[in-house]
């Protein structure tokens, strides 16, 4: 099953409502559990989210080369 964009948008703007710049370590967080427990819809959905509030913080955490 494919995640929906609207819904990473829609969960990334609630922590970043919810939590302000800290949503970033929740994002995180989330990433870091969905991967512990093997879930791999989970951890998609979890890496969209970040990917979201990064893009919207302007912080990657992908390394330019």
């Amino acid at each position: 099953m494919a995640v929906n964009p609207e819904h990473v948008a829609r969960a990334a703007n609630d922590l970043m409502d919810h939590y302000g710049q800290a949503a970033l370590d929740v994002a995180k967080t989330q990433v870091e559990r969905a991967s512990r427990a093997s879930d791999h819809l989970a951890l998609d959905q979890a890496l969209m989210v970040l990917t979201e509030i990064e893009r919207h913080q302007g912080i990657s955490s992908t390394p330019v080369t």
